[in-house]
């Protein structure tokens, strides 16, 4: 039997035992999707810790063309 013969005797079906079918093949398939990884808790940092950041990273360079 083909997916196209099966989808078609299963849209014949009433509204509750199309979704009593969903909930059956739904468990029978294994879902292989990527698992989100759990991030790693940012430090705390204050406004003037990113301040400070940012003068001595970014405004303090030195550009020579």
């Amino acid at each position: 039997m083909e997916a196209n013969d099966v989808y078609k005797i299963a849209k014949a079906l009433p509204e509750n035992e199309f979704i009593k079918l969903f909930e059956l093949l739904k468990g029978n398939i294994k879902c292989n999707l990527p698992q989100k990884r759990k991030r790693k808790p940012l430090p705390d940092f204050t406004i003037e810790d990113g301040i400070e950041y940012l003068i001595n990273n970014h405004f303090n360079t030195i550009r020579i063309p």
